[in-house]
């Protein structure tokens, strides 16, 4: 053991830099290097220089603006020694989402401290913090683009597999929230569904396209718009699923809200005047549908 260096100093002052930024279940450092460091925040002079390295592992979101976002662990090591262009590395480990190739694609672009064109004029801890943000872009590319490519495929997929159109009537008890409302109708056109929102008790919502565009809309309804309440409250009843025969056969040009058009009573006004959604149903053709959903008439 001897004096610690003014480099091994400067390691030990990196270390102390990336646990005030990161959370300890972001940052782990062995007993060993939370000794040493440990020592040298409580008496510098007291802290002797080692040829082992202080070791850290850091686990960080790929995108922290994303919930669930895959994940991301560094491999940290900074030498207390004077040779410190030599080894201070910083490495990720593999994620379970690349494969060998496009992990060793992602070493091969990580610098090695020192030797690119600006690096000798570089401290350890810009380094560091470069090649985090650095790797971390590297996988948000590659996962949009394994996203991408997947989506493609789903699409060609559901193209393949499910092209005949249906049309489904949803009934719920109580359907009064502007923005869930909103939601119900922007969601299906941004799938291609066609059909219409009724608010009011009951609510009723139609949809038109295909069974596997219909069932995602639904479980995104579910997951995104109604996320904010409990699963024993979101209380709607899949009444009736009609083929249709081609795209001509659809009732709908496309999807909106009906409520404002609809004359509405009881106390609060929330009570729509069935008679004159079912002349409504009739006039678009989908009257004995309606019958089969709200009042038990028809087929």
């Amino acid at each position: 053991m001897s004096v610690l260096t003014p480099e091994g100093e400067a390691q030990l002052d990196l270390l102390q830099l990336l646990t005030s930024m990161y959370t300890s279940t972001e940052l782990h450092l062995p007993e060993t290097t939370q000794s040493i460091l440990d020592t040298y925040l409580e008496n510098p002079d007291a802290t002797e220089t080692s040829n082992e390295d202080l070791q850290a592992e850091l686990k960080l979101p790929i995108d922290e603006f994303l919930s669930g976002s895959e994940e991301v662990i560094f491999q940290i090591n900074l030498p207390l020694s004077a040779e410190i262009h030599e080894r201070v590395t910083i490495r990720p480990k593999q994620p379970t989402f690349l494969n060998r190739t496009e992990y060793q694609t992602l070493l091969e672009k990580i610098v090695p401290f020192g030797h690119g064109d600006e690096e000798q004029e570089k401290e350890p801890s810009e380094y560091i913090l470069n090649t985090i943000e650095s790797v971390r872009s590297s996988l948000q590319a590659l996962l949009v683009l394994k996203a991408t490519k997947m989506t493609s495929e789903d699409d060609v997929e559901v193209e393949e597999k499910d092209t005949d159109l249906i049309r489904v009537w949803f009934w719920l008890p109580s359907l009064s929230t502007r923005e869930k409302r909103d939601d119900m109708v922007n969601f299906a056109k941004e799938v291609g569904l066609t059909g219409f929102v009724l608010a009011g008790k009951p609510g009723i919502l139609c949809v038109e396209g295909t069974s596997t565009i219909i069932d995602k809309y639904m479980s995104r309804i579910k997951s995104e718009s109604w996320s904010d309440i409990p699963k024993h409250h979101k209380k709607i009843t899949e009444r009736l699923r009609r083929p249709l025969i081609d795209t001509l056969s659809r009732a709908f040009i496309d999807m909106k809200e009906i409520t404002n058009i609809i004359p509405h009573y009881g106390q609060y006004n929330h009570r729509g005047d069935m008679s004159e959604v079912k002349r409504l149903m009739d006039q678009w053709g989908v009257g004995d549908d309606f019958g089969a959903v709200v009042m038990n008439s028809g087929s």
